[in-house]
């Protein structure tokens, strides 16, 4: 990610727009392949990209200070760069309102028991922050579960715990 998607992921942020508004300006901006071409293309005027995006963004009702944000990154040359922007949005748009967001990977369907200390864990680890799980299952895993966060992986599943108790007897 540039340091210019994280600086206009700030900008935008900085708008005061609502997250749920910027998901639905991804979504229309990835509509289809041929738009970003379209509005990546140097070639194709400025006006016709601003005509596009008054018609594409006119179908979810979104706020004109996004609307004119995204003309502005074409204006600028970074539509091949919304992707990375958006990303960084959510990035920042969690650390400014103290949300981590996780995935709980179980083997089935998750247990309560192992979800609540999932988040037990989590809020001990993260005490200022609101934690947001999104649950996932992965069939090879044989049981147990596996929390990530951002960098961090804290392995409660069988084999994990397998190779815990191995690394104490062996003392590696």
């Amino acid at each position: 990610m540039t340091q210019a998607a994280v600086n206009n992921a700030k900008v935008l942020y900085r708008l005061s727009v609502k997250r749920e508004d910027v998901e639905r300006a991804e979504k229309l901006f990835f509509l289809t392949p041929e738009l970003q071409k379209t509005l990546e293309n140097p070639i194709v005027p400025k006006t016709k990209k601003y005509e596009i995006i008054d018609r594409v963004f006119a179908l979810e009702d979104l706020p004109d200070v996004i609307i004119k944000f995204v003309k502005t990154m074409c204006r600028i040359g970074y539509c091949d760069e919304m992707q990375n922007i958006f990303k960084a949005f959510y990035q920042y748009w969690d650390k400014e309102n103290h949300i981590i967001r996780a995935e709980f990977i179980s083997a089935g369907e998750p247990v309560d028991e192992e979800v609540e200390e999932a988040e037990r864990l989590l809020q001990s680890k993260y005490p200022e922050e609101k934690i947001e799980l999104t649950k996932k299952v992965d069939e090879n895993l044989l049981g147990g579960y596996i929390v990530k966060v951002s960098h961090e992986e804290y392995d409660r599943s069988y084999e994990g715990r397998l190779r815990q108790l191995e690394r104490k007897l062996t003392g590696r």
